[in-house]
């Protein structure tokens, strides 16, 4: 079964990922060359297809801190293969794709605080890098609340922590003011933030429930059982594995947040920890027959429609 062996790959196994994903991730291109995302720049092509390689390098990246963090303990590909076909609907969520991208080093970070006395170093380079994206990104300024979250959970929440963390993120500040402070220049807070407006996206959500309903209807019925089985098991994984299982959840809970309530393409930020939720179940429920039916469906369902709505 196609489960198991992403389970355990060889390498001649990861070679066919590599390949299957960009194949998946070039179909609008192979589909219909005339989209006109294409024939909005001079380069579309080339973005395109870089950004497809950047996807493939996101998923790579985001399988390996799952298993170096020892969040998912058997090692495989399914995380990589989850997220790649989660991507059905991305075709130019460029900048939350570099900030989905980023906020992998800053929960990598995040985890590796594990059971240490003094993780300040580990504590400085997450609110750095989140500094990074909250640049690029205003509105992931939320994903602050996810250190916090982080400090209560791993038992280190005191106020050097927190000192600690308000330094890395006020790093582009200071970065600033040195900037001007030779330069002579006089201050500007939107060179550093442009804070975009921020409300519920009730129609853009409603429109895009309803002209992808079948997707959503087969991607819900997955996401549903991967967290009814998360439960199921949550006693059973270390305590290493179960704290930072909550670590993940509270990650996704503040992505639906941000995704509803930020830009069009804010949800792109809800596939990092909704793809290690869903490869959990994958890899861990006894159900193998069921596991590797659903899988079946994902795959062809994220195949269909990135061949027909896509376009």
């Amino acid at each position: 079964m196609l489960l198991e062996k992403l389970i355990t790959p060889k390498p001649k196994t990861t070679l066919y990922f590599i390949v299957f994903s960009l194949i998946f991730l070039t179909i609008p291109i192979i589909k219909n060359y005339s989209f006109d995302f294409f024939n909005s720049s001079r380069y579309g092509v080339f973005f395109f297809l870089a950004s497809a390689f950047f996807i493939l390098l996101h998923a790579f990246g985001l399988n390996n801190l799952i298993y170096k963090n020892d969040v998912i303990k058997k090692e495989n590909l399914i995380i990589a293969t989850v997220f790649v076909l989660l991507n059905t609907f991305n075709l130019q969520a460029s900048i939350n794709l570099f900030s989905s991208f980023l906020m992998l080093f800053f929960l990598n970070y995040l985890l590796e605080s594990y059971q240490k006395e003094y993780p300040f170093n580990e504590i400085f380079c997450s609110s750095f890098i989140l500094s990074v994206i909250i640049i690029i990104n205003p509105v992931l300024i939320i994903m602050y609340v996810l250190f916090i979250i982080c400090s209560l959970v791993f038992s280190y929440s005191n106020w050097r922590s927190y000192f600690v963390s308000f330094l890395g993120l006020c790093m582009p500040w200071i970065f600033y003011f040195m900037y001007i402070s030779v330069a002579g220049q006089k201050f500007d807070l939107n060179l550093i933030y442009t804070v975009s407006s921020i409300s519920f996206k009730d129609l853009e959500i409603i429109n895009l429930l309803k002209n992808h309903q079948n997707v959503f209807i087969i991607f819900g019925l997955i996401t549903l059982i991967s967290i009814l089985e998360f439960f199921n098991w949550l006693y059973k994984k270390s305590i290493r594995s179960r704290k930072s299982f909550f670590i993940i959840l509270a990650y996704l809970i503040l992505s639906i947040v941000i995704s509803c309530f930020g830009s069009t393409y804010q949800w792109y930020i809800v596939i990092t920890p909704l793809s290690i939720l869903i490869a959990n179940y994958f890899t861990y429920t006894k159900k193998r027959n069921l596991a590797n039916i659903l899988f079946y469906v994902f795959i062809f369902t994220s195949f269909y429609y990135r061949w027909n709505i896509m376009i």
